[in-house]
């Protein structure tokens, strides 16, 4: 079974060219895989030059879209977005600043056949949004995160074009998604905004693999998802574990639907280690991917597009949460979540009622209340003992290999569930044997194993019948108050082993409830946790380097694998040898433990340790300090850099002390080795007079008896190969606004006290243009003229390196070894 689920999960399909993507479902790789080409050729950031030639390349090809559309007689709008907005809360991380942003995405809406067009008065305005971002971080080309996304916008028009959908069709593909999700922000303050109805997010946090629906917003969009054919991927604990909070990141999803538009998230997952690195590149990822994605987002695209969903909202939209999940690739089930818990609540009667009944027609054969009782124990006792020592060696194995489930995963995932089988085993020999020393029954073990060997596999079916129940019970329970459905696969195995029971209570069918029974119970819902475990070793186990604890991965697999061999209870009961088992299953853990502990985590090919790089230069100080963070081995990797001989290192207190971080000075930018006078010709500042005034806030005069005293100062800067800049002061300070020249006001007003307290925390400013004059109003309350001078920081990004603009991160990549890569975070 999991030879079929990995199958399954590991292949991709093959690309299609133009000529084979002729009906209006068939996306072309041929076409997209070109786009990627052009955009993944250097990491292209916000703050780069890179990031200018990208989008330009992008407006170009939709122009050139556009006079493919007149040839056909349809419409494609283009709309350079100009967008300038002001916020006060970062939603990528939840952090309170005042930030100004200038909009440079690109905007394109395909005017569907019942769609209206600008300037037009004819057709429905109601649109489908389908979302991708093109700026990279810094360090990476951006072929996965999220060029992939972005070339299937592309071909998504293409296809538009020459396969009209009824409604429109918005694409926004935007910029700034990795400094903040400013691009999804900022498109929210356009005019086509009030338009759309729903949306279509696609996006990259991975390096290849098959593309996965993370999140659905409701029942309805599930729906859709699920005509893609015979290559679906989704699930809904991906929608649980984001709304845990369990998984910190964020994509443009949380925009879109903070003002309450439902989508649908489908992103890459596979292979993390590569995510936000050097390797996020074409040479890391496949045409196999690019077209998975375009499958599924073209079809759920144009199902959207082409039912009353956008038109008829109330009619149609469930915004009830949904359970959707794939059945080994080859289909997708999707049911409300009111429906899930009615089938719950029904298999919670009907369960107690089947046991009772089987109890009383194989009373005769010594199948009684007790007996079952205590089968049911044996099983919460084997469940509980399963745990407590699938944690202990978690912990252990946090001490001694704390990365093997980061490089070698599937090793980890074997030996969690060889020990969890072994220690099962050994609690249901010990039942055994107590219920032969109940009946007085203490004859020879191999005789006595084989004349009860059908009596206690018919004890342990009605008893697993109860143990489900009890998990069903609790699921539901926690599923009802936090509207969790992830735990959908009990119910399955409530249902299985009621009919595994079933065939084993009447004599008559013993001969074929062994082979019928196993049938049901392994098969359908093993092949559904192991699908939840494989999806999970694949996607969770390589978060390690972005601060997830080695020991909550490790107890994720350790439940994943002993909801995969609990079922199993029966066929050891069926075998009736523990003895052998027990040795069998005690020998090969204790090698996989040993292989386990000795293992080195780390590869070049599939899991290289991730190191997070950042350099700041103090223009101030002349000091250049570069940290470099990661789990594991940092210590030994940063004795292979010369430069970094003297240096710091301890826990990091970003992320709570999980990672460690290592500073040294690094060479400086070459930015500031090319100036003539260190830190003046970087950033040109200017500080204006101070001037003293009561109540005078943004133009507004207050009693001047009663007012404060406030000062006001204007700082104009330039900045050079820069356009990203921000301004921190201290916590206390007491700012009451912030105002950059050039932007309105944020919509609550200068004067909202949310507003006050983001301008405490300082600012963050975008600009489209380089060398552009940055000029910012600070005004603050004092007690009086003779007040010390407020400090504050002004601090700019610089992201381009790869002509060696930054020799302190280009001399790292040299030395590092081959299992270790410099990757990025978020954000600046």
């Amino acid at each position: 079974i999991g030879g079929i689920v990995s199958y399954k999960r590991l292949s991709l399909p093959s690309s299609k060219s133009v000529a084979e993507a002729s009906g209006p479902f068939d996306f072309s790789t041929e076409w997209g895989w070109q786009h990627l080409e052009q955009i993944a050729q250097k990491p292209h950031p916000i703050n780069s030059r890179e990031n200018l030639r990208v989008r330009e390349y992008l407006v170009k090809t939709v122009k050139g879209l556009q006079e493919e559309a007149k040839q056909s007689n349809r419409i494609v709008e283009l709309v350079e977005d100009d967008v300038k907005y002001t916020q006060t809360r970062n939603i990528l991380t939840n952090s309170s600043r005042l930030e100004y942003y200038e909009s440079s995405n690109v905007l394109v809406r395909v005017i569907g056949t019942e769609g209206r067009a600008e300037n037009s008065a004819k057709g429905h305005p109601e649109a489908v949004l389908v979302d991708a971002h093109f700026d990279s971080v810094l360090i990476g080309h951006g072929a996965t995160d999220d060029g992939i996304g972005v070339a299937v916008c592309l071909e998504m028009i293409r296809n538009l074009i020459h396969h009209p959908v009824k409604h429109n069709v918005i694409f926004n593909i935007n910029n700034g998604e990795e400094v903040g999700l400013f691009g999804a922000a900022a498109f929210m303050k356009h005019p086509w905004a009030k338009d759309v109805k729903a949306f279509v997010n696609l996006e990259g946090a991975g390096a290849g693999g098959r593309s996965f629906l993370f999140r659905a917003s409701n029942l309805a969009l599930a729906k859709f998802y699920r005509k893609v054919g015979n290559s679906p991927h989704a699930n809904v604990f991906g929608n649980d574990i984001f709304n845990l909070g369990l998984i910190k990141s964020g994509t443009d999803f949380s925009i879109y639907t903070s003002y309450k538009i439902p989508g649908l998230d489908i992103a890459f997952y596979s292979r993390r280690a590569f995510y936000h690195t050097l390797h996020d590149d074409i040479e890391h990822t496949s045409r196999g991917s690019m077209q998975h994605m375009g499958n599924t987002g073209l079809t759920a695209l144009r199902n959207i597009a082409d039912s009353n969903y956008l038109v008829n909202p109330k009619g149609i939209i469930s915004q009830e949460p949904s359970i959707y999940y794939d059945v080994g690739g080859l289909i997708m089930l999707t049911y409300s979540f009111g429906t899930y818990l009615t089938l719950n609540y029904n298999l919670l009667i009907i369960a107690p009622v089947f046991i009772a009944w089987a109890i009383f027609a194989s009373k005769k054969h010594g199948l009684t209340v007790k007996v079952v009782l205590r089968s049911y124990l044996a099983m919460i006792l084997s469940f509980v003992a399963a745990i407590l020592t699938s944690f202990t060696f978690a912990a252990l194995l946090n001490k001694i290999n704390p990365m093997l489930v980061y490089g070698e995963h599937w090793i980890g995932l074997m030996f969690f569930t060889l020990q969890a089988f072994t220690i099962i085993i050994c609690v249901q020999w010990g039942w055994v044997l107590f219920e032969m020393w109940l009946k007085d029954d203490m004859s020879p073990l191999d005789v006595t194993l084989e004349r009860i060997r059908v009596d206690t596999e018919q004890i342990a079916n009605v008893g697993m019948v109860l143990f489900w129940w009890t998990l069903l019970l609790a699921s539901t329970l926690v599923g009802r108050s936090k509207e969790i459905g992830m735990f959908y696969f009990l119910s399955w195995f409530v249902v299985t082993s009621m009919i595994s029971a079933y065939l084993s209570v009447y004599p008559r069918r013993r001969g074929t409830s062994w082979t019928l029974g196993r049938l049901w119970i392994n098969f359908i819902p093993l092949m559904m946790v192991m699908d939840i475990s494989i999806t999970n070793v694949i996607a969770m186990s390589q978060t390690l380097v972005d601060g997830t604890p080695p020991f909550a991965i490790m107890v994720l697999y350790s439940l994943c694998a002993l909801n995969c061999v609990m079922p199993l209870i029966p066929t050891i009961h069926r075998s009736a040898n523990f003895r052998k088992m027990t040795q069998v299953s005690l020998v090969f853990t204790l090698i996989i433990f040993v292989v386990a502990c000795i293992v080195f985590p780390y590869s070049a090919k599939n899991a290289p340790n991730k190191l997070v790089w950042r350099q700041i230069y103090d223009l101030n100080q002349d000091t250049s300090s570069v940290t470099v963070k990661t789990m594991n081995s940092l210590e030994k990797i940063m004795d292979m850099i010369p430069a970094a001989k003297e240096r710091e290192c301890g826990p990091d207190p970003v992320s709570n002390n999980v990672l460690t971080q290592c500073i040294y000075q690094g060479a400086v930018p070459k930015v500031v080795v090319e100036s003539k006078k260190t830190g003046e010709e970087i950033i040109k500042s200017e500080v204006s007079e101070h001037i003293y005034h009561r109540g005078i806030v943004d133009g507004q005069v207050e009693d001047e008896s009663s007012s404060p005293l406030l000062l006001t100062v204007h700082v104009k800067w330039t900045i050079k190969d820069s356009r990203l800049c921000q301004v921190t002061f201290p916590e206390n300070s007491t700012i009451v606004m912030l105002k950059l020249k050039g932007f309105d006001e944020p919509e609550q007003g200068y004067k909202s006290e949310s507003v006050i307290a983001a301008s405490r925390a300082g600012m963050l400013g975008f600009k489209r243009e380089f060398d552009q004059v940055w000029e910012l109003e600070v005004v603050r309350q004092v007690e009086h003229t003779k007040e010390p001078a407020l400090e504050g920081t002004l601090g700019c990004l610089y992201d381009e390196w790869d002509n060696e603009q930054i020799p302190a991160f280009t001399d790292m990549r040299n030395h590092l070894p081959p299992w270790a890569l410099l990757g990025g975070g978020k954000g600046p």
